[in-house]
């Protein structure tokens, strides 16, 4: 009987696959590179500054006030006025300003007559002088002054030729219907006003300070009435330009103990010294320029502008977003205790667990001084225990005296965050001047800046002792 086979039961085991490797760096990779452009795009981005010595180039120009000695002229008679002065030009009593016909024959005579007299050689150089002045002050960016310059040539003009046709005048004898007059003084003549012939240093007030609504009136016509304004004399060299200032660039001249100033005129580039000082129009702080010559180039401008030849301070230049302000415990230096090192310091009271007092030694970081105190970091703590130093309330002592002094007083100084050490660390700046974009810093002052420290270029973006990976 054959044998029966033995069924054999089969059973499936299900085998594990093997860790693919090269899956899961790569996908940890990919993890990696979405949470750091996670980070990159939602953290805000520090940059970096690198800090270097050099000048601070400020703008000493300034535009002043100009204040003269300045006599009006008024007709006597009314009638038709030819000029014979010009613009100007330096006077005395016996030239002959102008002259007024009451029936206007004269001045018909002159009109009438104008294509016949001819300019003189001296005429023509005056003219010329006049056009070689105005291109050497030409600029592009002022076409308005063309305009100006076309009126006071076609004046020049005019005046030249009917000072010609007087003389011809003169030489037929036909002087009987008009009338001469000449100056009532010496000085330099100029044919406007503008209300500002009597002001004097006293009078000033902080609205005449602005040229924006400056306006001046042509004293220049045809037909003028008895009475009326004819011509002024600006009558001596001396005269003052008042120039504002901030109350910043009048602390520093103040400072300084300025008594005078070199001032180049942006005018003709010419320059000159004028006594200095500072004086106040109502809550303007200005400065006062007193000179003694230079007045007759500038008896036509009531505003001048003006460069200050100042030197320019060297130190530390830095951004003007970089700076800050941190408050500071102010201190007396007579609580400091001078010494070796392990004397150095403030005494502080402290008290035992049965309220007994006694003294601890504490050492602090002195981050800036005037003459009477030192500037203390509020959040200075212990490196061992991390605890605040000194704590607002906390009683200083001196050494063998009953003085005390309680931690709380504050004022702010301004500084940047130096990150040289990978961290933000507050450092204090002493400015020495400032512009638009940059500040000029002292250098060499404790716990300060020096050349090539790294400093935050936007310091309101951290806080102190603020991790910065570059």
């Amino acid at each position: 009987m054959a044998r029966r086979q033995k069924k054999r039961k089969i059973v499936s085991v299900r085998q594990k696959r093997p860790i693919n490797i090269d899956l899961v760096f790569f996908g940890a990779v990919a993890v990696y590179i979405c949470v750091v452009c996670y980070m990159g795009m939602t953290s805000e981005h520090i940059a970096g500054y690198e800090v270097t010595a050099g000048v601070l180039s400020v703008n000493h120009t300034y535009t002043g006030l100009a204040i003269r000695q300045e006599s009006l002229y008024q007709a006597n008679t009314s009638g038709y006025v030819s000029y014979y002065a010009r613009d100007g030009e330096r006077v005395s009593g016996t030239a002959l300003v102008y002259t007024i016909d009451e029936k206007g024959e004269i001045n018909q005579l002159i009109q009438q007559n104008a294509e016949n007299v001819d300019l003189t050689d001296d005429n023509f150089s005056v003219i010329l002088s006049n056009v070689k002045g105005y291109m050497s002050e030409y600029e592009n960016l002022d076409f308005s002054g063309v305009y100006d310059f076309q009126a006071s040539l076609e004046s020049s003009v005019i005046d030249l030729m009917n000072q010609n046709m007087l003389e011809t005048l003169e030489e037929a004898g036909d002087d009987s219907m008009f009338s001469r007059i000449y100056a009532s003084g010496i000085g330099i003549l100029e044919y406007y006003m503008d209300g500002f012939e009597e002001i004097t240093i006293e009078s000033l007030t902080e609205e005449m300070l602005d040229a924006s609504n400056y306006e001046k009136q042509s004293l220049k016509k045809e037909l003028i009435q008895s009475g009326e304004p004819v011509y002024k004399l600006s009558t001596s060299e001396k005269w003052s330009l008042v120039v504002p200032l901030t109350e910043e660039e009048a602390a520093n001249f103040q400072a300084e103990e300025r008594k005078f100033m070199e001032v180049e005129f942006t005018r003709d580039h010419t320059r000159a010294w004028a006594d200095f000082s500072l004086i106040y129009v109502g809550s303007v702080p200005c400065a006062r320029l007193d000179f003694n010559n230079s007045m007759v180039r500038f008896a036509d401008l009531r505003y001048v502008e003006v460069e200050f030849l100042v030197k320019d301070e060297t130190g530390l230049k830095i951004p003007n977003t970089a700076i800050v302000e941190k408050e500071f415990y102010v201190i007396p230096k007579k609580f400091w205790m001078d010494g070796e090192e392990d004397e150095r310091g403030f005494l502080k009271e402290v008290y035992n667990e049965n309220g007994e007092p006694s003294v601890e030694r504490v050492d602090m970081t002195r981050y800036y001084e005037d003459e009477e105190n030192y500037y203390i970091d509020p959040k200075e703590s212990d490196f061992a225990t991390g605890k605040e130093k000194l704590p607002m309330g906390t009683f200083l002592v001196k050494k063998d005296a009953q003085d005390r002094f309680q931690i709380g007083p504050s004022q702010t100084l301004q500084g940047v965050y130096n990150i040289n050490k990978g961290y933000t660390q507050f450092r204090q700046i002493n400015i020495l001047s400032q512009n638009e974009e940059f500040t000029l810093v002292e250098e060499g002052t404790s716990y300060g800046l020096t050349v090539y420290d790294r400093i935050v270029l936007n310091g309101d973006a951290v806080k102190e002792d603020e991790v910065i990976y570059q």
